[in-house]
């Protein structure tokens, strides 16, 4: 199977690049600069160049394969919301793409809603002001899949 991975070169996105690959499928990785094309070369996956706010090369990304696994997000938290909207819009181009088909899109997300260890439930809320939307988008395309196609799974624990 050939996956499209976008956050290929990161921390997650490695280790699930390596695993794909051990297990004899192909990976097309999004990479935005060149330091990430040259570390997913090393790991054996191909290369296209991109970003999470060029929709067009998402759509084709997302064309030129059997499924997606979107682990990537911007890390700049002094633009949270505006990050989020990209996500979101990204979501929604890539899973336009696979509308009417069967090709499975996994995306993530969440893991920054989670206390750390130890830290009092008091100080931080269960559910924090943040933007929802990658959340929201995630599951809009699981329900429209879901009615289309049968068979779409979401999880998360804020629900």
């Amino acid at each position: 199977m050939r996956i499209f991975v976008t956050g290929a070169a990161g921390f997650i996105g490695t280790a699930v690049t390596r695993e794909l690959i051990a297990n004899g499928h192909q990976v097309l990785g999004l990479a935005r600069s060149n330091a990430n094309a040259e570390a997913l070369e090393k790991l054996g996956a191909k290369v296209h160049r991109g970003s999470l706010d060029d929709l067009n090369s998402l759509r084709k990304g997302a064309e030129e394969t059997d499924g997606i696994i979107h682990l990537a997000f911007i890390h700049d938290f002094s633009k949270f919301a505006e990050n989020g909207q990209i996500d979101k819009r990204a979501i929604e181009a890539m899973g336009a793409v696979l509308a009417d088909t069967d090709k499975p899109f996994i995306v993530t997300s969440g893991t920054l809603l989670v206390a750390p260890a130890g830290s009092p439930r008091k100080r931080m809320p269960l559910r924090p002001a943040c933007p929802e939307c990658s959340e929201e988008a995630g599951f809009g395309l699981c329900r429209t899949r879901h009615a289309r196609h049968g068979g779409a799974v979401a999880t998360g624990p804020w629900r």
